[in-house]
């Protein structure tokens, strides 16, 4: 057994062994308190004054009247009590800028607060927007940042009063102050007079205030500053809030009292009968002839054992064993509870209380942690504690329903990022079962950098830490439910986290220890769990199979907006991995905070949407009003219209009264792409694109109203303040309008939740950007406001965005995977066709009584099914046997679903809760009803002056200089515009925010997010039964197309039922097209009239799936509307696509509809927006200025990029490629009267084609899959050009199911074929019973060997060469320093035998001299082995002269081919450069590095 259950023993008998900084005066006499503002910041700036005037930190033992009761009570805390009273409620509260600012008499006794606003406490003052909410991740809010010193410019600070009457039978006791959680630091006092101070946090803090009481009516004052040296402690990545956010009560005692409780179970090694241990701490005295008394309950209320223990000392410890408990477990959560008593020497009870116990013991054994001897799954999230409407205080329903949402999600493990949770969670996970990992309220994620810029080993801090921690354990160390103690969240590893681990290791060993710094990655010496942070799948699952501790996951799939991919593959390595124990999830739910929208109106024509964000006011201004911004991110953000992406010229005008310097000043701006704002507090600048125009302000500057314009004209920025010039640049070109809002008082692009310093802070009126004309294409005046309901701020930044629910507990779509991937039902397939699959109940604690439904579904016609009920022990495995599969004559696909339902009502779900649920795939590959029964005739085509026009019976198609512009069917226009390049997605937040890769900003810079076609050529002709029109086009972005662009090919084959099956080829080009991580969709869209807005589709839902976030999903025929496939961000990104999409279409409910499908054997990405314009939306409120006027829009690709998460991106395998060729082909064609195709509708089927090849002969092989034969079946074999194939076609006839034929070919290549692998397509027409004809084609490669006299370069000796790391390999990737030791080389999935593996930056130089080479290639790329990291470039040099660059190349590109002409050289030079940016994870590989030389 580890450490942890050895030192119980020494624990309970009071050997503390190692002390630890006590907070300063806890417990000891009190001061006077402060007297001025000057005391009060001395308490705030001094990190070592943690407390005065408190009891030391102990357990809840709240008072009861009755043993009953306080049994009944132990999860609830609720119950009336004769001893407790709740201070709750109705407060005066008054907010002032600073301390200097509060009336000096406000806490005497009989101070008039009657005018001062009334709070409702607990609350937080930015949640009732009394005070200014700030988000930050890693910064502090506070400015200056200098711990432990606090603004002294503003500070807000609130002073509280309230009344409350003392019952006159607490008269000769001890009465005690409890606020749960307040921050920052406060004081407190009672009746006028100074009970104590507390630095702030989540814990309690409790002030003994019976010589301060007097009987009846009584006065409490509080004083609480929202920055204390306590808030240093607080850097937490969530809105920073202040105020009293916990419960407060007052509660009596007698004279003598129990003061804590230690409970702690110690099981046999059987893990069947425990002992249970109670050491009782006394306070008050004398207490000779006293009793403690401790009666156990079980669930029922049954009394189980009773325990006495003599109160002649200080500490009583009471003992005794307890046979066959039922265990406590996350999924098993048996409680007990303790009812402790205090008896008088005449068997009165003085104070009556009682704890929860939950029998069960945790270990590390074995690199694995176990409870109760078993190894568990940390199914977990982290939560924060937040509320829309209520901040940091969380009431007691929302926090029940969290739990409740939580189970049913399969969650059984909470980490308290980054603080202990309310008290009252802690009861809920002990009643309905969450593993608690308690989390210390400690991040100073701005100084972590231990021990140089790290608070964690400043000697004047240790006892911060130490208090901090120390009443975490104290408050929760009777609760079950935690797991284990978490010493901080990204503080670094200092000192005080060293001191931290030897207390608890002392004091409360009977938990595992967890870290939660950055760096090390979540672990520390002193850690018994490792928990890293943010790793990919197969870094983890490195970690666990060479790790010495077990692990669980700190932090991982970050759940920022539409993201959570390959979370799947978290759990196969948990599952697979012993050491791998799972993680929590970051995080739990959307922070977002709701404010009112205020909107003040644009004057100018364009009315376009400006809003207040944060707390502007409106005040007097140079002209009627002005906005009044306070330097506390306040500002007024601005709607992106397109109007406002100006590029030919801009004039940015406003009046500005500036207040005291806090650190910036933004005036009016548009990121970088045009910006009017203060450089530093003595310098005003006006920039386009990052060149500036830059003066000094007047000696008047500050507090004096001031004009200010810039302007540029296209030749140059010129700034005037007061309409005189004072600063001009030089400049031409466009300006960039870039991504980011127009924001008045803060720049959206550099100033986010890495913001160092404050927004502005001064007035702002008369705002107004032109363009090229004569009017305002923005105007705001702030002379009038509206109120336009609310809307839920992100505040500076998406950091908050990023819960798998919203922040008002809505499930996002991926909580779908987050269920499937947790549930504790795993239902696999033994064997399909014979109908047999396994069920196991993976708990190992447990037992679950389900209800089984199967059922065999074709399409969406079930074919049988039934139901089982069974019941599974933990870690029971049945096996089912649900008959065999049935013949499939037609071949149409075929699924198995089997769901395990729950028979009975549990709390947070009724019976018939779906606990699991799984689909096999049962045979079959067709879909019917994709393509209609085959035409009898071809359409009709026309051409005149740029116009094609294809007809056929009751239906006539348009295009219009290559573009189909009309789809008419039965009289009904079903197009808006027709198929186009769809390549772009509105970014994801993980795609938008700067951790990691900010995608969107680098397709910006390509211009992947403005592509504009340019048609190159169109033909169009009847072949055969089809019309086939042909239209060639690049597109690219204005000014761009060298960098970035996508040429295509769509080719129209229209039948004459008017199908359309469109062949779309695409292909990216361009120096920096492997710059882009991925291409986010390869497909088209298609605008279809807005009637048309039905949704059905055969594919993967009913939710939103992706490639690597699809195993929850189940493929089906699912029906929606366009409007239900919006998903509710936080802010508006990516969503609706499903994956594996069969057919799709849109319908008006009567009789239009627009089908879009996949030809057989292949499948679609499909989604539908009524947004094409959604990337320019903020928030939802916006929605109504993106959305389509008259259309919707149907995306329909070969493929889209999943979603990866942040930082780590989109795994390789779902990424789209920028740089690789796309070939597919997808079907369109109008819906008889709307009618969605049948399941059972004749269709094609294709025969299976395989092919195998060697150097000179191939053979196609063909199977016929459905019950009728194929006719007139002919194989033809596609060769590279100059190779020959005879014969050229081969006819094979009929073809019958289970009678396959094959076809042979011999292949020859040209003289001097080069090294390579060179493709070969085979194809294979056939003709069904029903009439369809197919084409199926089939692909291998063959190889031929490098030609006579040429060489391998990894083959031949280096004149010289140098290398960024270790040697250049030959024939293998770059590695460590000796040489041999590095990986195959591999590009993009392409493994290669021969090459070079360097590392840049390098170079190799070759001999030249007398080998007759007349030339060099190459494939070349960044080694996969470096993921997406990484960026070189490579150049051919010979003579010393550059002949071949590849550009600049990333870790997510494909191999590009590099060639050289070297005829006559006579020194060859191979360099891979850094490609400007650095050489980290520069492994670039010469692939196949070769010489051809002819002549030698």
């Amino acid at each position: 057994m580890s450490r942890i259950v050895g030192s119980i023993v020494a624990v309970l008998l009071g050997f503390v062994a190692v002390p630890a900084p006590a907070a300063q005066a806890v417990a000891g006499p009190v001061t006077a308190g402060p007297q001025n503002p000057a005391d009060v910041y001395r308490y705030l700036e001094d990190p070592q004054m943690t407390g005065e005037g408190q009891e030391a930190p102990h357990a809840d033992l709240r008072p009861y009247g009755d043993v009953a009761t306080a049994v009944r009570d132990a999860t609830e805390h609720r119950a009336r009590s004769p001893y407790v009273t709740s201070l709750n409620g109705g407060w005066r509260m008054k907010l002032f800028d600073r301390p200097d600012d509060v009336p000096a008499g406000f806490a005497a006794d009989g101070f008039d607060s009657s005018r001062w606003p009334t709070v409702s406490v607990p609350h937080t003052w930015q949640s009732d927007f009394i005070d200014h909410p700030m988000f930050r991740n890693i910064p502090e809010e506070i400015w200056p940042d200098n711990p432990p010193y606090v603004p002294k410019d503003v500070n807000p600070t609130g002073a509280y009063v309230r009344t409350f009457d003392v019952p006159k039978n607490w008269a000769g006791g001890r009465e005690f102050l409890r606020f749960e959680g307040v921050t920052s630091g406060y004081f407190v006092w009672v009746n006028g007079r100074y009970a104590g101070y507390d630095q702030g946090g989540y814990t309690p803090a409790e002030f003994d205030v019976t010589a301060l009481l007097k009987p009846g009516r009584n006065t409490i004052a509080v004083q609480v500053h929202r920055w204390g040296a306590g808030a240093y402690l607080e850097d937490f990545d969530q809105w920073r809030y202040s105020g009293i956010f916990r419960d407060v009560v007052l509660y009596r005692t007698g004279p003598v009292r129990l003061r804590d409780a230690y409970v702690t179970t110690d099981l046999d090694p059987q893990f069947r009968d425990a002992t249970l241990n109670a050491r009782v701490d006394l306070a008050g005295g004398p207490h000779d002839g006293w009793t403690v008394r401790g009666t156990l309950r079980d669930a029922s209320g049954r009394t189980v054992v009773t325990m006495t223990g003599a109160a002649d000392q200080d500490r009583v410890t009471l003992s005794t064993p307890v046979t066959n408990s039922a265990k406590w477990s996350a999924e098993e959560p048996n409680l007990y509870t303790l009812a402790l008593e205090l008896l008088t020497p005449d068997g009165r009870a003085a104070h009556i209380t009682a704890q929860t116990v939950g029998f069960r013991e945790i270990e590390v054994r074995d690199r694995q942690l176990l409870v109760n001897g078993e190894r568990i799954l940390v199914k977990g999230v982290n939560r924060s504690e937040t509320d829309p409407d209520t901040g940091r205080y969380v009431t007691r329903a929302a926090q029940r329903e969290d739990v409740f949402l939580m189970k049913r999600l399969h969650i059984n493990a909470v980490r308290t990022s980054h603080y202990p949770s309310d008290p009252y969670f802690y009861d809920l996970a002990d009643r309905y079962g969450l593993w608690v990992d308690d989390e210390v309220d400690i991040e100073t994620h701005s100084r972590e950098n231990c021990p140089s810029v790290c608070l964690a080993s400043k000697p004047e801090w240790q006892a911060a830490f130490a208090d901090r921690f120390q009443a975490m354990v104290a408050r929760d160390k009777n609760h079950p439910s935690v797991l284990m103690w978490d010493t901080g969240n990204e503080a670094g590893l200092g000192t005080a986290h060293h001191t931290m681990a030897q207390w608890a290791d002392a004091n409360e060993p009977t938990r595992p220890l967890y870290h939660q710094s950055n760096s090390p990655d979540g672990d520390a010496p002193f850690a018994d769990v490792s928990g890293p942070r943010y790793p990919t799948p197969a870094s983890v699952e490195a970690k666990a199979r060479t790790g010495t501790k077990p692990i669980v996951m700190g932090e991982y799939a970050h759940a920022m907006g539409n993201s959570m991919g390959n979370f799947d593959q978290f759990w196969a390595i948990a599952r697979r991995e012993p050491s791998m124990q799972g993680g929590f999830v970051w995080d739990w739910a959307d922070q977002d905070l709701r404010q009112p929208l205020i909107l003040t109106p644009d004057t100018s024509a364009n009315r376009i949407q400006a809003f207040l964000v944060g707390k502007p006011t409106f005040t007097d201004g140079h002209r009627g009003k002005a906005i009044s911004l306070s330097s506390l991110d306040d500002f007024v953000d601005v709607f992106r219209d397109r109007r406002l992406d100006l590029t030919d010229r801009v004039t940015l005008d406003a009046w500005v009264k500036p207040g005291a310097w806090a650190g910036s000043f933004p005036i009016v701006t548009k990121g970088r792409a045009y910006a009017l704002q203060m450089r530093d507090q003595d310098t005003l600048e006006f920039g386009v694109n990052d060149v500036w125009a830059a003066a000094d302000v007047p000696a008047d500057w500050y507090g004096q109203w001031h004009r200010v314009t810039g302007t540029y004209d296209g030749t140059a920025l010129r700034l005037a303040i007061d309409g005189a010039p004072v600063a001009t640049t030089a400049r031409t070109g466009p300006i960039d309008p870039g991504l980011y809002e127009v924001n008045i008082g803060r720049n959206a692009e550099t100033q986010q939740d890495d913001l160092k310093v404050r927004t502005g802070r001064g007035l702002i009126d008369d705002v107004r950007i032109y363009g090229s004309g004569p009017d305002p294409v923005l105007a705001l005046d702030f002379d009038r406001s509206q109120r336009r309901g609310d809307f839920l701020s992100l505040g500076l930044s998406l950091s908050g965005t990023d819960g798998m629910v919203t922040s008002d507990r809505i499930p996002q779509p991926e909580t779908e995977e987050v269920a499937w991937a947790h549930s504790p039902v795993r239902i696999t397939a033994v064997d399909v066709a014979a109908g047999r699959v396994r069920v196991l109940n993976e708990q190992p604690a447990g037992t679950l009584r389900l209800r089984l439904n199967w059922s065999l579904t074709e399409i969406d016609r079930r074919l049988r099914g039934g139901t089982r009920d069974v019941t599974l022990a933990p870690g029971q495995s049945i096996d089912l046997d649900l008959g065999a599969v049935p013949a499939n004559p037609h071949d149409r696909e075929r699924w198995l679903n089997v769901s395990a339902a729950t028979v009975a009502d549990l709390p947070w779900a009724r019976r018939g809760w779906v606990v699991a649920r799984e689909q096999f795939a049962a045979g079959g590959r067709v879909a019917p009803g994709i393509l209609p029964a085959a035409a009898r005739r071809a359409p009709r085509l026309t051409q005149q002056a740029g116009t094609i026009t294809v007809r056929g019976d009751g239906w006539r198609y348009r295009f219009q200089n290559g573009a189909l512009t009309s789809l008419t069917a039965d009289g009904r226009e079903l197009l808006k515009a027709g198929p186009e390049l769809d390549v772009h997605r509105p970014p994801t937040s993980n795609e938008t925010y700067g951790w990691g890769t900010a995608d969107r900003n680098l397709w910006h810079e390509v211009g992947l997010d403005r592509l504009r076609t340019t048609v190159e050529d169109v033909t169009a002709a009847v072949d055969g039964e089809q019309a086939v029109i042909t239209v060639r086009s690049t597109a690219a972005a204005p000014g761009l197309a060298t960098a970035f662009a996508v040429g295509q090919t769509l080719r129209y084959r229209i039948d004459g039922n008017g199908t359309i099956t469109l062949d779309h080829r695409v292909q990216a080009r361009g120096t920096r097209a492997g710059t882009l991580p991925y291409l986010p969709r390869v497909g088209v869209r298609v605008k279809v009239p807005a009637t048309l807005d039905d949704f059905t589709w055969y594919g993967t839902g009913p939710h939103e799936t992706y490639n690597d976030r699809v195993s929850a999903a189940t493929v089906g025929v699912w029906r929606s509307t366009v409007d239900d496939q919006y998903v509710p961000y936080a802010r508006p990104q990516a969503h609706g696509n499903h994956t594996g999409t069969r057919w799709a279409a849109l319908t008006d409910g009567h009789r239009a509809g627009l089908l879009v499908g996949s030809p057989a054997g292949a499948d679609l990405d499909v989604s539908v927006t009524r947004h094409d314009d959604l990337d320019r939306a903020e928030y939802a409120h916006q929605l109504p200025f993106v959305r389509n006027d008259g259309w919707v829009t149907l995306h329909a690709a070969t493929g889209e990029t999943g979603m990866g998460e942040t930082p780590n991106s989109v795994l390789a395998p779902y990424r789209l490629s920028p740089t690789a060729a796309y070939d597919y082909s997808l079907v369109l064609r109008p819906l008889d009267d709307g009618r969605l195709p049948s399941p059972t509708a004749a269709a094609p089927c294709p025969p299976d084609v395989a092919l195998t090849a060697d150097d000179r002969t191939v053979t196609v092989r063909v199977d016929a899959r459905c019950a009728a034969p194929l006719r007139d079946v002919a194989v033809t074999l596609d060769v590279p050009d100059g190779w020959q194939a005879t014969p050229a076609s081969v006819p094979l006839g009929e073809v019958t199911a289970g009678t396959p034929e094959t076809a042979t070919f011999r292949i020859t290549a040209p003289a001097g074929t080069d090294w390579g692998r060179h493709p070969l397509t085979a194809s294979v027409t056939s003709i069904t019973a029903d009439g369809f004809r197919d084409t199926v084609r089939a692909t291998a490669t063959v190889a031929t060997p490098l030609p006579e006299g040429s060489s391998w370069v990894s083959d031949l000796p280096f004149l010289e060469s140098q290398n960024g790391w270790g040697p250049v390999e030959r024939d293998r990737s770059n590695a460590e320093q000796p040489a041999g030791d590095g990986r195959p080389l591999t590009i993009g999935g392409t493994v290669y035998d021969k090459g070079l593996g360097a590392h840049a930056v390098s170079s190799v130089a070759i001999d030249l001299s007398g080998r007759g080479c007349t030339t060099f290639r190459a494939d070349v790329g960044v080694d996969d082995e470096m993921g997406e990291s990484g960026s070189v470039a490579f150049e051919v040099w010979v003579d010393g002269v550059l002949t071949t660059s590849s550009g600049r190349l990333t870790g997510s590109a494909s191999a590009q081919s590099v060639e050289a002409d070297v005829t006559g050289g006579t020194r060859l030079e191979l360099r891979v450069t850094d490609a400007g940016d650095g050489v980290g994870a520069d492994h670039g590989d010469w692939a196949a590095a070769r010489l051809l030389c002819p002549s030698a």
